[in-house]
């Protein structure tokens, strides 16, 4: 999976959906340029009209559909942090240089990450599986109607 996104001028600390929050990705997404296509996003962001997020309690077939799709392609995001983090270790031990060398060491990592994806490098093996138990626990946040409207929506029209 090739990174198209990347945004490394937030501390740590921030909290994911504030750096989305803030992002161009999501300007874009609310001048609807990506018209028909969706984001996934896990329950600590708020359900949009192009982000789609966990079910806070699925009960029919559909939602229950929905919801282990959404949780198993989010799924491949995280091995792709796994393969990155492994690939580089800085980003998993610690980058101890000045803010800007560290947002150059990101954006670095995942552009050649991106090119050796191309050459078909070999990358480390995923030592981690979906545990179908997450499915059920995972919790999502209410949030905005209009966002949840979609999401039913497209329970109803693909997952059914």
């Amino acid at each position: 999976m090739e990174i198209m996104n990347i945004v490394a001028r937030w501390p740590g600390s921030v909290h994911d959906s504030t750096v989305f929050d803030n992002s161009l990705l999501r300007a874009q997404f609310e001048n609807n340029e990506y018209d028909g296509c969706f984001l996934l996003g896990d329950g600590s962001y708020p359900c949009r009209s192009y982000l789609m997020t966990p079910l806070l309690n699925p009960t029919t077939y559909s939602e229950k559909k929905y919801q282990k799709a959404q949780i198993c392609t989010r799924n491949v995001i995280e091995r792709v942090f796994g393969v990155l983090k492994r690939r580089f270790p800085v980003l998993s031990v610690g980058i101890r240089t000045k803010p800007s060398t560290t947002l150059t060491t990101i954006v670095a990592t995942a552009f050649l990450y991106n090119i050796l994806l191309k050459q078909n490098d070999e990358m480390p093996l995923n030592e981690q599986q979906l545990d179908n138990n997450l499915l059920e626990e995972l919790p999502a946040l209410p949030v905005r109607q209009i966002g949840n409207v979609v999401r039913n929506y497209v329970i109803e029209i693909y997952f059914s």
